[in-house]
């Protein structure tokens, strides 16, 4: 991890280390390489390591990853941080990336009551809902205990629950409710999808 800023030297007396941010991947060379962003370097390094989840460099030649902003958090070798860390989901996931980063603790809202966020890049509309609760949609933070019923699937929303479905198994997707088991619809699957059919505890 050095180089000689003399040029044609016949010596490595003449050599210096290369400062943080910057390598020398081989012999003879008369200057150091910057780090590309998302990656640092110590001094006299050989080569850059990409920055540590939880850590971004943003230009190139850092000479070290700067922690995300709280309540941000990020990807190994990141740029920049644009998601919300765990026990955090994302407020609106149309926001552009540099206005999260700008402004964290007004996207980035603690996870609601019961729900799950215990993985970094949580959002909205996918919280993560156990079984046994219910949400009127997944624009909603509001999650509800199914007393009456064994049948909320914990899905997030009806799209949600659908994804995957096949062709073939349309009339069983129609007859899915909102985070509902098939065959059960309405406020914590409380209803029966089909008429000709009644909802029992027993």
């Amino acid at each position: 991890g050095a180089y000689s800023p003399r040029p044609g030297a016949k010596s490595n007396a003449t050599c210096e280390p290369c400062r943080a941010g910057t390598f020398a991947g081989e012999v003879g060379l008369d200057a150091c390489v910057p780090c590309e962003a998302g990656t640092s370097s110590f001094e006299g390094a050989s080569g850059c390591d990409p920055c540590e989840p939880g850590h971004y460099a943003a230009n190139r030649g850092q000479g070290e990853c700067v922690p995300c902003p709280h309540p941000l958090a990020s990807g190994r070798g990141s740029v920049t941080c644009a998601v919300c860390k765990e026990g955090f989901y994302l407020l609106d996931s149309t926001a552009e990336t540099t206005v999260v980063f700008m402004e964290p603790t007004e996207h980035c809202k603690l996870c609601p009551l019961h729900a799950d966020c215990s993985a970094p890049g949580a959002i909205l509309e996918s919280l993560g809902i156990p079984r046994g609760y219910w949400r009127a949609s997944n624009l909603t933070i509001q999650l509800h205990a199914c007393d009456l019923s064994d049948h909320c699937s914990g899905s997030s929303s009806a799209g949600d629950a659908q994804i995957g479905d096949s062709s073939g198994d349309a009339a069983a997707a129609a007859a899915r409710g909102e985070g509902c088991d098939s065959g059960h619809v309405g406020p914590r699957c409380e209803w029966c999808a089909m008429q000709s059919q009644y909802f029992d505890r027993a």
